[in-house]
């Protein structure tokens, strides 16, 4: 029969193994989940950050391309206005074609 003494000592033997042994354990598995983890979860959190980041300069990219768009529109529409005057003023005054340049 076993006594409190050597039950005791089972016990403490156990634990020290099966410390050891958890021990090693979690040295061995932590770095592999923590790569996993990391794999895992970067392209998410970085897909994130750019959604996030990009918005406000893709709104702003936007709003450059139509005031863009409204500049030449106006500058065009002048050109074209100042160049028919020009050449009613040219025939007007019986003015030859300019010479290209």
């Amino acid at each position: 029969m076993l006594t409190k003494n050597d039950l005791s000592q089972i016990r403490k033997v156990v634990k020290e193994e099966v410390g050891q042994e958890t021990k090693k354990i979690v040295q061995e598995e932590t770095p592999k989940i923590v790569r996993e983890i990391v794999q895992e979860e970067t392209p998410k959190i970085v897909k994130k950050i750019v959604q996030t980041e990009l918005k406000p300069i893709k709104s702003d990219l936007l709003k450059i391309r139509k005031d863009i768009n409204i500049i030449v529109s106006t500058f065009d529409r002048e050109y074209l206005e100042l160049r028919q005057r020009v050449g009613i003023i040219e025939k007007h005054l019986d003015l030859p074609a300019p010479s290209k340049y």
